[in-house]
């Protein structure tokens, strides 16, 4: 089964279509970025394939005349440019990024290339993973001058970019140009607590059900067992209409059984009246009446 972050490149990859050439430059900058050496050559390590055609077909579209290494291994992508050779790869260079499009396209390449994101529907979490330690720091301005600002983390020695909070996953795809996958994840987050908040309802609804019906059961054992002692004559004749009412209608709230009276009696009153017959019947235990 495809995994949700493998949905949502494969989605990232369709934004590429008909870029202008400095959001094409910029996105191919991204991928540069998160280059590093192999076997004294430098390459693009890339977790999922769709993100390794679409950077080659980026460079088609811009006519870079380069060797492309393209070779799978472990569903992983390594591509090796002659381009790399150029100077300052490894650090953001503003001339780069020249129009509002192209801040998108660079960190929607950077994504592609060493981000991943879980599903939403289990957990908030979408991380940039780097195997230097300047990068990040580098990122983090980027992202800070969007309104996002990320968490950073250690793992395996590599430097770790991650988002937890929704809405900060829903600002980076709004800002890469993924406006869609954004709302995705707040109708997500929407229909999760909907059916939280009904779940809670319904939990309340049950415990108030239990709690009703475990005061039920205590006022009908005690009526019954009066009944059987032929003590429910030595009772007041309101509260003999209440143990009627009660064995009667034993199914019925307290509310409910209030309006079995003429004239009806609040729930405070059933309540009260019920409360008195168990106390006849604890006074009859005592004397052993009962």
């Amino acid at each position: 089964m495809i995994s949700f972050s493998k949905k949502v490149k494969k989605e990232l990859c369709l934004v590429n279509n008909k870029l202008k050439n400095c959001c094409g430059y910029s996105f191919i900058y991204g991928f540069m970025l998160c280059s590093s050496f192999v076997d004294g050559k430098r390459v693009i390590k890339i977790l999922n394939s769709d993100a390794g055609e679409s950077f080659l077909s980026v460079c088609s579209q811009l006519n870079i005349k380069s060797t492309y290494g393209y070779s799978y291994e472990k569903n992983r992508v390594s591509i090796n440019a002659d381009f790399f050779r150029s100077n300052g790869y490894l650090e953001i260079r503003k001339n780069v990024i020249k129009c509002q499009k192209c801040k998108e396209s660079f960190l929607r390449g950077l994504f592609l290339a060493v981000g991943s994101v879980s599903d939403p529907e289990k957990s908030y979490r979408l991380e940039l993973i780097f195997d230097n330690e300047e990068l990040p720091e580098q990122i983090t301005l980027m992202l800070n001058e969007i309104g996002i600002e990320p968490l950073r983390a250690k793992r395996n020695g590599k430097s770790l970019l991650y988002l937890r909070k929704s809405e900060a996953i829903e600002d980076f795809f709004a800002n890469i140009g993924a406006t869609s996958l954004a709302f995705d994840i707040m109708n997500s987050k929407i229909n999760k607590e909907l059916i939280n908040n009904a779940n809670r309802v319904t939990n309340c609804d049950a415990a108030n059900i239990n709690k009703a019906l475990m005061a039920s059961d205590k006022y009908n054992t005690v009526i019954i067992r009066l009944q059987e002692a032929g003590a429910i004559s030595s009772l007041p004749e309101h509260l003999q209409e209440m143990a009627q009412k009660r064995i009667e209608f034993k199914e019925l709230s307290f509310q409910e059984l209030g309006k079995q009276f003429s004239p009806p009696i609040s729930k405070s009153g059933v309540h009260h009246r019920l409360e008195k017959i168990l106390d006849f019947y604890n006074e009859f235990k005592e004397k052993n009446i009962i």
